[in-house]
Parts: C-alpha cells; sequence; structure tokens
C-alpha cells in the first residue's frame, strides 16, 4: 500500500537580501544653488565697493569776488557841484544865475530848498578854492560821497578861509547820468592822525669796521646816483631795484644811519640831504634798503 505524504508547509523560497546603496550628493542640485549664491553675493560686494559713492558732508565757501567800480564820474559830478553850491556873490543877478545852474543838479525838493540859502540881501560873497573827494561808498543805485571844501568868504573888505566837510547822496542811473538826491550836510573834518614813531638803533652786533665800510659805500653811491646811467648802477644795486632818476641833485650828506643785522644781509635806513642844484631848496630823502657784501657790497632790496 502506498502511503503519499504531503507536506502541508509550502516551501519558504528565501528573499533575497536589498543590498545597501550609500547615495553621494543626493542634494547635489541644493548644494550648486547655494554656491552660486554666495559666488554672486561676493561679486555683488566687491561690485558695490568700486562703484560706492562715497558720501560725506561738504561744507561751501561762497567767495564774494570784489566789482571794481569806475567812480571817476560821480567824482567829478561832485566837484562841480560843490563849486557852484558854495559859490555866490552878493548880487541879485548872480543869485538867480546861481540857481538856475542849480537846477541842473538838483531834485525840485532840493531846488525849492536851496532858495533860501542865498538871499538877495546877503551881505557875503564866497569863492571855492578847493574841493577835495575824502570818501566814497556805493549804495545800490546811489553814491554817498564825502568830500572838503575851502572857501574865500568875502565880507566888505574882509576875507577869511573856511575850511569844512560835508556829506552827499548822489544817483547814478544805467547810462552814467548823475542828480544830488540830499543837499549837502556837514560832517566831522578830519584830523591828523596821532602817530608816534618807534626809536630804531644800530645793531650792537655789528662791529665798527663794518659799520664803516657800509657808510663809505652808501656815501659813494647817492653821490653818483643823481646822474648814474643804467650801466653804472649795475655794479652797486642787484635786479634793477633802483633805476636812474637824472635829476639836479647835489649830494650833501647822509643823516641818520641805521645798520641792523638780518641773517646773511644788513638792513639800512637811511635820510639822504641833497641839494637841488635847479631850485636852490633843500631835500631829505628816506630810504629803506637791504645790503648784501659778495665780495663788493650790493643794494639788493630798495623800499
Amino acid at each position: 500500500m502506498n502511503i503519499k505524504i504531503e507536506r502541508s508547509q509550502k516551501e519558504k523560497t528565501p528573499k533575497k537580501k536589498k543590498e545597501r546603496v550609500i547615495s553621494v550628493g543626493k542634494h547635489r542640485k541644493m548644494v550648486l544653488v547655494l554656491w552660486f549664491l554666495l559666488f554672486c553675493s561676493l561679486a555683488f560686494g566687491i561690485y558695490k565697493n568700486f562703484t560706492a559713492i562715497d558720501r560725506h558732508t561738504t561744507h561751501e565757501k561762497v567767495v564774494v569776488k570784489e566789482k571794481i567800480v569806475n567812480t571817476s564820474g560821480v567824482e567829478n559830478f561832485t566837484i562841480d557841484f560843490a563849486k557852484e553850491y558854495f559859490s555866490w556873490k552878493n548880487d541879485k543877478e548872480a543869485i538867480e544865475k546861481r540857481m538856475t545852474t542849480l537846477e541842473q543838479y538838483l531834485t525840485e525838493e532840493g531846488v525849492t530848498l536851496s532858495q533860501d540859502m542865498v538871499r538877495a540881501d546877503i551881505p557875503t560873497s564866497s569863492e571855492v578854492q578847493v574841493v577835495k573827494i575824502l570818501d566814497v561808498e556805493k549804495h545800490s543805485e546811489e553814491f554817498v560821497i564825502s568830500f572838503l571844501v575851502e572857501q574865500k568868504i568875502t565880507e566888505g573888505k574882509k576875507t577869511q578861509q573856511v575850511f569844512s566837510a560835508y556829506q552827499v547822496r548822489i544817483f547814478e542811473d544805467k547810462k552814467g547820468n548823475h542828480i544830488v538826491t540830499s543837499l549837502p550836510t556837514m560832517i566831522g573834518k578830519p584830523e591828523k592822525v596821532k602817530y608816534e614813531e618807534k626809536p630804531v638803533a644800530s645793531d650792537s652786533e655789528i662791529d665798527a669796521k663794518t659799520a664803516e665800510e657800509i657808510t663809505e659805500f652808501l656815501e659813494t653811491f647817492f653821490k653818483l646816483y643823481p646822474t648814474a646811467s643804467e650801466k653804472e648802477l649795475e655794479y652797486y644795486v642787484e635786479n634793477d631795484v633802483m633805476r636812474p632818476i637824472n635829476s639836479n641833485l647835489k649830494f650833501v650828506e647822509l643823516v641818520n644811519p641805521i645798520y641792523t643785522q638780518n641773517e646773511k644781509s644788513i638792513q639800512v635806513r637811511v635820510d639822504v640831504k641833497y641839494l637841488d642844484t635847479l631850485s636852490k631848496v633843500t631835500n631829505y630823502f628816506q630810504y629803506e634798503l637791504e645790503l648784501q657784501n659778495d665780495g663788493n657790497w650790493r643794494i639788493i632790496v630798495s623800499e
């Protein structure tokens, strides 16, 4: 008897094990993108560094150029006006003529105010000797002129010189025409400036022999100077600092020469006394010189 034995369990086929795969560069695209961005950032930074605008605070300085104004026209106008305004005669016809002339200079208001200045019964007459301009200031279209007037006032047989200072306003149009916009107003006369000379003495460091040499040189030069030619002066003077004067002067003496040492040169202050042989007057010419000795004394600076 044949007994067939069946296996109740199926034979299990062993599964193949999956091989372990190592992924290299799985995020390669992302890495490339990041490297690209880094490169772009670096390139942009370098570009900005070279092209960036250097911003800093700028302090602007406004340079005001002075404009030269020609004042000769208004000065001449002022002088002519002052001569007419401050001159008169005690004569009715002359007074009327004066007012007619002043109408060419004054505004209508100025003419009206000037009517009472010189009356028909005035006992004096005035003659202007000198008009001297003291100062000119430009105010927009007007000039403010300060001037000095010297008058000879006569009353009968008595005459006297009068000096007065005035200020007047004058309008100037674009064509250079003028008109007096305010009558002369008296101002203070200029006074002599107080000035105290500082005493200067010769430098004690200069020995007697050097001082004697300089004195002898200056005496020789100033004897020659009045008639010296340009060629003759070349021996005494450097770079034409003193030009020929071709004058009728006779040297008399040096007056109070003062010598001071200045590094390689000698500073000289001296008064030179000359006699003018033509006019017979005595002149004192004051010089400030700088001398240098390069074997011979020479004048290198003259003021």
